[in-house]
């Protein structure tokens, strides 16, 4: 009988891929593959054998090709663009640029191809070579200048209000701009208008791609100091995320706008016809907007409860957009207002597909996901060591594939850096909640070190503490001045102090990013049966506390919610800044960072953009 090479997969229809034996005795065969149906595989299976992934180490689950939704609308395609030169070529004069202040994202979107399918050109930005500024009705032009940053308008170009434009598409011509044009200070209305552009128009081999811009809403006429522009990303990524919220911008770019929502909002928002799609959803609905005290009662725990067993599965696996998927699906289920009893009740709710209505209905049929059955059981010990401070998903997915499986192997075998070495030795340490009154002492002990200093230091404990939480992971502490100038030279002098009185044990990561300083170490107060615990020391300058303070304070969620509304109205929000009148390009990549709101304190923030107050318990979603 044939067989099949050591970490080939069973190809025949006969057989499905299910878990794999692990052999550990024989060092250049981690695993082989056994047939579901208790037989060896036929030979001469059709198909290709394929290696598994990555070289011994295989999914959480087989994977199998994505079925269409049959109630999802299959989008039309794009119809091929005219020629230069052809009937629809009457804009090839007309370089663009359309300001999304006011406007909306989807109409600005939709004017960009509008423009490009007549032959004229879209810039994702003023430039010297626009012809034409088109703006929202009803922007007055010296608000318009200050948005574009000009001192004043160029002769050469046209500031038209947007009913121009759709003019002119609805009569198929180029129409002149009397009567659309948008008064300037310093420039009258009968200035020569131009015919013609600097260069000629691309055709379609030449098309580039357009950036888009988020909307900007009413907030983004506040004056702002453009001294205190948004830093640059840090240089180099820190061993392990600052605090319990992810990275500082959290936007993900190739997250849809429907999923972004679906996470914030905890379901799927109503798909909105063609002339409301601008328009963001209330504000009152976010979760930002809303008290945490207000959390509505999980209805449907029985479901999601085995749901986050495989999305975490997924995770560990560095599957990441799965995850994400049953992320979107259990906010769904968990904010429905009633238990779900079908299949069909299932495939109604925004946000669940018909895959995902299928596990719901065997989870009510029979109380049990058999997929639950099948999770590879590499899942625990890569969950095990992805709790290895400073070790990530891939780290702990290299260290499987080296042939470990317990943490003994890993302390003994294994290559480690100085942070892991650390996270290792104080593995339980971590991994342990600490009271909240100890996070009460190691603010102190902080506090006190930094005023012995400098008396006019402020020194807040963020996260979970500051929510008012019984029990805290780690403790984050933000060190600013009010001075605004003081902070600086602290951040050394405040770490050889409490180094030398011993309180700080392990260091983790030292690193500057833009005008903040950050410090995650290890620390351990005096006494006996103390357990060494993980701190955050954070240096900031009191123009970003508010931002700092918001951010570092969380929830995650609450966070996201804080960011992704931000986005929606043309800004973009951080630890350092709220920034406003930002370019973002295709996938919300940002061209141009706009430049920096004052929000010296937290209530600055809510208040730009648009929320009520909330105090830190409200926040702990």
């Amino acid at each position: 009988m044939a067989t099949r090479a050591p970490g080939t997969a069973c190809l025949t229809r006969k057989c499905s891929p299910r878990l794999l034996e692990i052999r550990p005795s024989n060092p250049e065969v981690l695993a082989s593959p056994i047939s579901c149906c208790g037989s060896p595989c036929a030979p001469g299976a059709r198909g290709t054998p394929r290696p598994m992934l990555p070289a011994g180490i295989v999914k959480a689950f087989p994977k199998r090709k994505k079925a269409r939704d049959g109630a999802e609308q299959v989008p039309p395609k794009m119809q091929k663009e005219p020629e230069a030169g052809g009937p629809e070529d009457w804009l090839a004069s007309v370089t663009a640029y359309v300001l999304p202040a006011g406007m909306g994202r989807a109409r600005a979107e939709i004017f960009h191809k509008h423009i490009v399918q007549r032959g004229g050109r879209v810039c994702s930005q003023p430039s010297p070579e626009v012809t034409h500024i088109i703006v929202n009705e009803g922007m007055d032009g010296g608000r318009a200048l200050r948005l574009l940053r000009l001192a004043a308008l160029p002769p050469s170009v046209r500031l038209v209000t947007a009913a121009w434009l759709s003019t002119c598409i609805s009569e198929r011509k180029l129409l002149s701009t009397a009567g659309y044009d948008v008064l300037v200070p310093g420039r009258s209305l009968d200035a020569p208008e131009r015919q013609t552009c600097q260069k000629p128009p691309l055709g379609n081999g030449d098309a580039q791609p357009q950036a888009r811009s988020e909307a900007l809403g009413p907030e983004a006429e506040a004056q702002a100091d453009t001294s205190e522009q948004l830093p640059a990303q840090e240089a180099g990524p820190p061993a392990q995320r600052v605090s319990e919220d992810e990275g500082s911008d959290g936007e993900e770019p190739s997250v849809t706008p429907a999923d972004l929502e679906a996470l914030i909002l905890g379901h799927y928002p109503p798909t909105p016809s063609e002339g409301s799609a601008a328009a963001p959803p209330p504000v009152g609905k976010w979760v930002c907007a809303q008290s945490s005290h207000t959390k509505k009662e999980n209805h449907n725990q029985c479901i999601t409860e085995k749901l986050e067993v495989l999305a975490k599965a997924y995770s560990v696996q560095g599957d990441k957009w799965r995850a994400l998927g049953y992320a979107k699906a259990i906010n769904a289920l968990k904010s429905y207002h009633k238990p779900v009893t079908s299949y069909e009740e299932a495939c109604k709710i925004p946000g669940i597909g018909k895959r995902m209505a299928e596990k719901i209905q065997e989870i009510l049929a029979s109380g049990h996901l058999r997929k639950l059955d099948h999770i590879s059981e590499s899942v625990p010990v890569l969950e095990v060591f992805s709790n290895i401070w400073g070790a990530g998903v891939k780290t702990a997915q290299m260290w499987y594939q080296q042939g470990f499986r317990t943490l003994d192997e890993i302390r003994t075998k294994a290559s480690l850096t100085s942070q892991q070495a650390v996270g290792l030795k104080h593995y339980e340490d971590f991994l342990e909640r600490m009271p909240r009154a100890e996070a009460a002492e190691i603010e102190q002990r902080v506090r006190e070190a930094a005023q012995a200093l400098d008396p006019g230091l402020v020194c807040v404990a963020c996260g979970s503490y500051r929510r008012g939480k019984p029990s805290c992971g780690d403790v984050d502490v933000l060190v600013t001045h009010p001075d605004g100038h003081s902070h600086r030279g602290i951040f050394a002098k405040l770490l050889n102090s409490l180094r030398r009185s011993g309180f700080l044990t392990d260091d983790l990561v030292s690193q500057e990013d833009g005008s903040q300083k950050k410090y995650l170490g290890v620390c351990r107060l005096p006494g006996p049966g103390r357990h060494h615990r993980r701190l955050d020391i954070i240096v900031v300058p009191y123009a970003e506390f508010g931002c700092a303070l918001l951010y570092f304070t969380g929830s995650a969620h609450f966070n996201r919610s804080m960011r992704a509304l931000a986005k929606t109205k043309g800004m973009s929000l951080s630890e350092h800044a709220l920034s406003t009148a930002v370019v973002r390009g295709p996938g919300g990549t940002k061209l141009a960072p706009g430049f920096a709101l004052p929000t010296p304190t937290e209530r600055d923030v809510f208040a730009v953009l648009g929320l009520p107050y909330r105090e830190p318990p409200e926040r702990d979603w």
